[in-house]
Order: C-alpha cells, then sequence, then structure tokens
C-alpha cells in the first residue's frame, strides 16, 4: 500500500500546487501535472513489465477504440447533465466553471497549440497508466476486485480534493465539480478496466473525454 499513498501524495501536491490562482493559464499548471504524472506512470510501467502483465493491459485490440469513444461520449453527456444541475447557467454556482477553464487557459489558444493538445492526452494517458494500471491493480491484490474499483475511484476523486479550495469563489464557495468528475468518472473507467482486464479502451476514453472537456463543452447553457 506504500506505492498507494505515494501515488495519493504526489498528485494532491501537483494537484494543489497546479490549481493555484497564481498559477492559471500559466506554463507552471501544465508543467507540474505533467512531471508528477510521468514520474508515477514510469513507476506504474515497472510495475507492470516486473510483473509480466505489461503486454497483456497495453496491447491494443479490436474494439478498443470503439469502447473508449463510447464511454467517453456517456461521461461527457453525463458530465453536462450533472453541470446543468449543480452549476446551472445564470445561477452564481456557474462561477465554479468559469474558475475551471480560467484556470486550465482559453480554449482557442488550447486548440491552435500542438503542445498543450499533446500535454492533455499524454497526462490523460499517464493518469489512466496510474490509477487503474497501478493503484487498481494493487488494491485489488490487498481487497479484491470487487472492493478495489471504488475504492481506486474514491482515492482518484481524494487527490482532486485541492481543486475545491484552489478554485473557490467568493461568493459561490468551495468549488466541487472537479471532485465530482473525479468520482464518476473514477467509477466508470475502474469498472471497466476491472471488467475488461485491460487498459487501452480507458486509455482513449480518458484522452477523449479530457480534450472536449476541455476545448469544446465548456459552459451548459452558453
Amino acid at each position: 500500500m506504500k506505492r498507494v499513498a505515494l501515488t495519493l501524495v504526489v498528485t494532491t501536491a501537483a494537484v494543489g500546487f497546479a490549481f493555484r490562482p497564481a498559477v492559471a493559464a500559466h506554463a507552471a499548471f501544465w508543467v507540474s501535472l505533467t512531471a508528477a504524472y510521468l514520474a508515477l506512470s514510469g513507476l506504474a510501467l515497472y510495475k507492470m513489465w516486473d510483473e509480466g502483465t505489461l503486454l497483456e493491459l497495453l496491447k491494443p485490440r479490436g474494439g478498443d477504440i470503439s469502447i473508449g469513444v463510447i464511454l467517453a461520449a456517456a461521461l461527457l453527456l453525463l458530465s453536462w447533465a450533472v453541470r446543468l444541475v449543480v452549476a446551472p447557467a445564470g445561477s452564481i454556482r456557474q462561477a465554479w466553471l468559469f474558475r475551471i477553464y480560467l484556470q486550465i487557459g482559453d480554449s482557442e489558444a488550447i486548440k491552435r497549440s500542438a503542445l498543450l493538445t499533446v500535454l492533455i492526452l499524454v497526462i490523460a494517458a499517464c493518469e489512466e497508466l496510474v490509477w487503474r494500471g497501478m493503484v487498481l491493480t494493487l488494491l485489488a491484490e490487498r481487497v479484491g476486485v470487487r472492493r478495489a474499483w471504488p475504492l481506486a475511484a474514491l482515492v482518484y476523486s481524494a487527490s482532486l480534493i485541492p481543486t475545491a479550495f484552489g478554485l473557490a469563489d467568493p461568493a459561490a464557495g468551495p468549488n466541487p465539480l472537479l471532485l465530482i468528475a473525479g468520482l464518476g468518472c473514477g467509477l466508470v473507467w475502474s469498472f471497466a478496466a476491472a471488467k475488461l482486464g485491460r487498459l487501452m479502451p480507458v486509455i482513449f476514453s480518458h484522452m477523449v473525454f479530457s480534450y472536449f472537456s476541455a476545448v469544446q463543452f465548456r459552459w451548459p447553457g452558453g
């Protein structure tokens, strides 16, 4: 469980740094998240290689892209619906959404930047290697698969706790949106990874979800 604790500490620290108002739309936002997840994904890949599961988990198979796209589309629709309820257009709570996207930066700048697009995809892929490739496996070894996948989602969501305060709004209060998204997406991706026994579908799903959340589907009612 030491590697699970290490993952939680490192990711929480990186998220806490990246989601401070002082680094909104700044290179430090991307550098901190990328550095943390690249380091942890290296640890995850080493674990898979050492245990002989690397090829089994990461070998592409027919249907991986289709499954990933279907999962991503379902999550995008669900996130859109949740935002309409939790932070509807015109409400004071819509400020939570503004805070998130101000932190990420201008969507047009992201679409025009090959580097930022690549970083979004790399971070998403690394998150899956870390949380579903390593943490989920470690938890399954300790408590069994049935308990491991929801527990992995809870730990994943817990790593996003700093965003509630870093993205808080003076009027609307602490921002729960990324915590909710982390828990909901984490449950879907952890269950899919546990059920399918491989990572490529959830990696594709996370990449698609992250990209379109960042640059396309921003403001409910907008």
